[in-house]
């Protein structure tokens, strides 16, 4: 017997899906799990950009007084925001006529093609999600999410980042340490470094990304009992090992340096200052299942309206260069 609710099962299924994406896209990247579970992945309305408020310079005012001396107060600057455009990603899931036509008689058989679908769909936005994240965001002709590549840049070349001109304003620099340096001689040194270049009293660095075979170095520069790990990340399913109490993690999506010389690198990421903002209402929204005019098949949209944004770049750092 035909089943004439094809395209309400569809979308239903498609639907109720939804959730279940958003929830593997974090489970899956150790940077957005960790967003999240801090509370630094949040949702906003609409608008032209995401605005993140920044401090760059003291209150001048603030000093000692005897009595009657007159207080000052001078006009304060030292206050500005860096501007983030919303980036859109988007990826569909498909239905020919005869793969409804085949499967039009089971219920059963229709919702099985559907989970296969949206799986697919599911592991793609993951992977691609994850590939931008890591990336400078100049990926598709500067469509892609602003990412770590110019959030914590190299420091070879300083970039515009959130409307604001690093090689201008110095302020607005990540911390950066490059030169070619052997992980095995003076690696530890070196992370010690960074680690407390990006630390101010109570705010430290709360993960720490690099690629597996950094991180296989690492952890052989460890004897066994100095191998101890986050178990708020293991739990979740991370492979990590501590530094200074800080979980540090590979990442697929971690960009080698040069392979053809052996570079790599490592990011300190305070993550009080960075965030992943999603759109209120573009939250990996589904659209009904549509019939393009030139084609025997159905359609539907998975959306997301998100970006990457750093409100103190000089918190989080990159080593460059290891070997």
């Amino acid at each position: 017997m035909a089943n004439p609710n094809f395209s309400v099962l569809a979308a239903t299924t498609l639907k109720n899906y939804r959730n279940q994406m958003a929830d593997n896209l974090t489970g899956h990247e150790a940077l957005l799990w960790e967003l999240k579970s801090k509370g630094f992945m949040r949702t906003e309305d609409g608008g032209t950009s995401i605005v993140e408020p920044l401090l760059y310079g003291r209150n001048t005012t603030v000093k000692s007084y005897n009595g009657y001396d007159v207080l000052d107060t001078t006009p304060q600057t030292g206050i500005t925001a860096a501007e983030y455009d919303w980036k859109q990603i988007a990826g569909t899931v498909s239905i020919s006529g005869r793969e409804e036509f085949i499967n039009m008689g089971s219920k059963t058989k229709v919702i099985n093609l559907l989970k296969t679908k949206i799986m697919q769909l599911d592991t793609s936005m993951e992977l691609e999600v994850s590939r931008m994240l890591h990336g400078d965001g100049t990926g598709n002709g500067g469509k892609d999410l602003t990412g770590l590549g110019i959030l914590v840049e190299d420091g070879a070349a300083w970039s515009q980042v959130g409307g604001i001109d690093s090689n201008v304003h110095t302020w607005w620099r990540n911390q950066w340490i490059g030169g070619t340096t052997d992980f095995a001689t003076n690696g530890i040194p070196r992370m010690t470094t960074m680690y407390n270049s990006v630390s101010r009293k109570n705010i430290r660095p709360r993960i720490i990304l690099t690629d597996q075979y950094l991180y296989e170095a690492y952890e052989a520069k460890l004897v066994p009992n100095e191998r101890f790990l986050d178990t708020r990340l293991g739990d979740a399913g991370f492979l990590n090992l501590t530094f200074k109490g800080t979980p540090t993690v590979f990442d697929q999506d971690m960009p080698y340096e040069d392979l053809s010389t052996d570079e790599h690198q490592m990011l300190f990421l305070t993550t009080d200052y960075l965030a992943f903002v999603v759109g209120k209402g573009k939250d990996f929204v589904v659209s009904d299942f549509q019939r393009p005019e030139n084609q025997d098949a159905k359609v539907a949209n998975v959306i997301l309206y998100a970006n990457m944004v750093c409100s103190n770049r000089g918190r989080n750092g990159r080593l460059t260069d290891l070997t």
